[in-house]
């Protein structure tokens, strides 16, 4: 008896935790209009199969109860086969449920598409989102500023993101505004949200991509149009220190600074076993990359600003990946020179995949 105590109790901790309670329960407790109306959707939804999970279990729990061996009152009823009223209940309430979803799914998707610009008297704030190894960058094209892991706009004013990846596909998601969102690489998504009131909102990756995805954590910061102002004069100064004292201020973001921010993707163990076993060239190739690259961090990137951005430089990423497909280098010529050795071979062991010959072919010539 008591290990079985010990279990149900052991069960209902575990199902507290996985549910969220003890926690900030922060999908239930939304700060925007758009993660308020996914909430309330989803919300909705499980009201609705409630309506059918609550009644299967008290019936499954009254027949036990009713048909039990010592009652012997209970009616006995061998032969019986059909009722057409039970049919219609079982099947007819399941079918109403589900065509009240199917709508509900079919208004959501258009009410909270990612893509829809939110209305407002105010004029959206437009920032470049890049998901880099393995850190946020964000760059406002309209102030002409970059930040590194944090991301801060004006409350009550729609904020447009527009979303890429610098190497494998990422999930941005900042769960009190909005719902999640993937950045992929050669391809542009945009996610629209808003900010009720001024706050601080974790935002992450939500799905893995990578050893290091667990520090592609940053911090959300939602702010009166004043202090927005000055955190962004202060960061053009050069001087954004003075708004947020743990940071790191440089100066200009270009394409020699942006490929410095890029982390390595191995453990120290990882590279270590490719250079002990390495045997071809292209292996021994692979492993001095990796050895220059390093080890992916154990900690975040620290949260960096940077007062000035080359112009085009969120499309320049873009258009890294595209060419490929164009037969055009469209990156500019600053470019060229910066984008790192690691680079060259992981796109060699791509086109030899795609031409279904040897990596080792393509990278010679």
């Amino acid at each position: 008896m008591r290990q079985t105590t010990l279990a149900v109790l052991s069960l209902s901790a575990i199902a507290a935790l996985l549910t969220g309670c003890g926690g900030d329960m922060v999908l239930l407790n939304s700060k925007g209009p758009v993660a308020s109306g996914q909430s309330d959707l989803m919300m909705k939804a499980i009201y609705l199969m409630l309506l059918v999970v609550i009644p299967s279990i008290v019936m499954a729990l009254w027949f036990g109860w009713k048909y039990r061996a010592s009652n012997k009152d209970a009616d006995y009823k061998p032969t019986w086969a059909h009722s057409t009223a039970i049919e219609i209940v079982v099947w007819g309430i399941p079918v109403i449920i589900i065509g009240i979803l199917a709508y509900l799914t079919w208004w959501g998707s258009h009410q909270y598409d990612p893509y829809r610009p939110l209305d407002s008297d105010k004029k959206p704030l437009t920032v470049q989102v890049i998901a880099e190894q393995f850190k946020w960058i964000f760059i406002y094209p309209e102030q002409s500023i970059a930040t590194v892991n944090e991301l801060r706009f004006p409350a009550e004013t729609p904020l447009s993101l527009r979303l890429t990846s610098n190497f494998t596909m990422n999930s941005f998601f900042i769960p009190a505004l909005s719902g999640q969102i993937y950045a992929m690489a050669g391809m542009q998504t945009h996610l629209n949200m808003l900010a009720d009131e001024p706050g601080e909102f974790r935002g992450f990756s939500s799905n893995y991509s990578g050893y290091g995805f667990s520090q592609m954590r940053f911090k959300a910061h939602a702010v009166t149009d004043a202090q927005f102002a000055e955190w962004v004069s202060a960061v053009q100064a050069g001087n954004g220190t003075s708004i947020n004292a743990d940071a790191v201020q440089k100066g200009m973001l270009d394409q020699t600074e942006f490929a410095s921010l890029r982390d390595g993707n191995r453990s120290e163990k990882q590279i270590a076993a490719m250079v002990r076993n390495a045997k071809t060239d292209l292996e021994k190739q692979l492993a001095a990359t990796a050895e220059a690259e390093g080890a992916y961090k154990n900690q975040p990137h620290p949260v960096t600003y940077y007062s000035a951005v080359e112009p085009k430089l969120f499309e320049s990423v873009i258009n890294k990946y595209m060419s490929n497909y164009h037969g055009a280098d469209h990156k500019p010529a600053s470019a060229v020179e910066a984008v790192p050795a690691h680079d060259a071979v992981a796109a060699a062991e791509i086109a030899a995949v795609n031409a279904e010959q040897p990596a080792s072919s393509v990278v010679g010539e």
